[in-house]
């Protein structure tokens, strides 16, 4: 049957998180004894479990990352520790959602973009990103004056180096850079003087690009602490996703399925971190009806192509649309497996852009693009409204975004295509005249 990677939830000892030093953060902890040596498990790659939140009792509460020979001996783990043990979910395989061309040519550039946006009224108005932080979490970056280069890098986090530099990670064959640097660039697009982060999320030894759920566990609780801080806007970018949960996921209605199950220990963390403060933005996906991406499986088109924390109400989910406002056969459909209001909005994307994929015809395509256009967009609107809740930000997005078919909420656009200017002016922010 092959190994099975879980995610395990334990209580442990609060005295036990390590002291605060480089590689090494408060949020972490020694795996708990009580997982220590169980007969068919162990954690995984011995890595150290990431604390998710404090109890009254002193305790705390642990994700550990863990591989099992086979489920009985995830049955004998749960009931030798019933104890400690306080649930058991799924870490499936999480990956880039991008490199979807369906046949189709690009359609316009970033110049098209940038005019549809009205960049250089938003520049000239000041919002630009100045004091805002942008964490982009996927491959991470590689930034090189000869190719690509991401201004403004000012840290990074990695899921097994704690030497790990930002902007360094290699690049993909055949390419300027990496889907990251795709994703940083074209959310600098709209956010200039933004401090770009560069989190190596999907770093998994497993293969190419690819990480495990846990890895995301421990990414989004690093941003909360990067969030308390720094104390400062932070919008966070995702362009990756479960792509097929029949395959990869418990089933739904099982305690530990993540892709339909708010109460997911990285749903609960994303959750924590919109809390916190951050504006976090997701892509929809690439498994819209028309032209899915192969990896979809049966789980493609309306209602059966958004899933987990792309699928939380406080997120803003993004779908893509082609520069001539026609929906991206890829881009994924609502209702999500948690939301029935999925996605939020659309944005551009299938243009020339950032010359990552220099010789590919469909330039920087799929979600991934559409969705770091709108953390762009976010960072800058935060540059003259800092302190506003990331709900009541994202609700005005919604509001002011324009509707590409019937009036209302749509499955394939969500509200609309995102609209800075008009958002802007709802805000109450000075626009220099276009």
């Amino acid at each position: 049957m092959g190994e099975i990677r879980r995610i395990v939830v334990v209580r442990a000892d609060a005295a036990a998180i390590a002291a605060p030093r480089r590689g090494n953060p408060a949020s972490t902890i020694a795996v708990p004894a009580s997982l220590r040596d169980r007969r068919g498990a162990r954690s995984s790659e011995d890595r150290r479990g990431v604390v998710l939140n404090a109890l009254d009792s002193g305790a705390v509460n642990v994700a550990v990352p863990m591989v099992f020979d086979d489920e009985d001996a995830v049955e004998r783990l749960r009931r030798d520790r019933a104890e400690d043990v306080v649930g058991v979910f799924s870490n499936p395989r999480i990956r880039a959602t991008a490199k979807v061309e369906c046949g189709d040519a690009a359609v316009g550039t970033s110049k098209t973009v940038s005019t549809r946006f009205e960049r250089a009224r938003l520049l000239a108005s000041g919002l630009d990103g100045s004091g805002v932080d942008i964490a982009v979490v996927d491959t991470g970056i590689k930034s090189d004056p000869e190719r690509v280069e991401i201004a403004n890098l000012a840290g990074g986090w990695h899921p097994t180096r704690s030497d790990y530099q930002p902007g360094t990670t290699r690049r993909e064959r055949g390419a300027n850079g990496t889907h990251g640097t795709m994703c940083a660039w074209n959310a600098q697009l709209f956010a200039p003087e933004a401090s770009i982060y560069d989190y190596a999320l999907l770093q998994s030894k497993e293969d190419s690009w690819t990480g495990f759920l846990s890895d995301a566990i421990d990414a989004f609780v690093s941003l909360i602490e990067h969030r308390e801080r720094r104390k400062r806007p932070l919008v966070v970018n995702n362009s990756w996703a479960i792509y097929d949960p029949e395959s990869e996921d418990l089933p739904v209605g099982d305690p530990g399925n993540y892709s339909a199950n708010p109460s997911h220990p990285f749903n609960v963390v994303v959750r924590r971190a919109i809390a916190a403060g951050a504006d976090v933005v997701f892509a929809a996906g690439n498994c819209g009806g028309d032209c899915p991406d192969g990896r979809c499986g049966e789980c493609a088109g309306e209602g059966r192509s958004i899933h987990g924390a792309a699928g939380l109400a406080d997120v803003l989910t993004v779908a893509g649309v082609a520069t001539t406002r026609a929906r991206l056969g890829y881009s994924s459909q609502g209702p999500s497996s948690i939301t029935l209001a999925k996605p939020d909005l659309c944005a551009y994307a299938h243009f020339v852009g950032s010359g990552v994929y220099a010789d590919d015809e469909g330039g920087d395509s799929g979600t991934s693009t559409a969705a770091p256009l709108v953390a762009g967009l976010v960072a800058a609107l935060r540059t003259k409204v800092p302190s506003m809740s990331a709900a009541a930000l994202a609700s005005v997005l919604r509001r002011t975004a324009t509707a590409l078919e019937a009036p209302g909420f749509d499955y394939g656009f969500g509200y609309g295509l995102i609209d800075p200017v008009a958002a802007a002016k709802a805000l109450g922010i000075r626009l220099e005249r276009s």
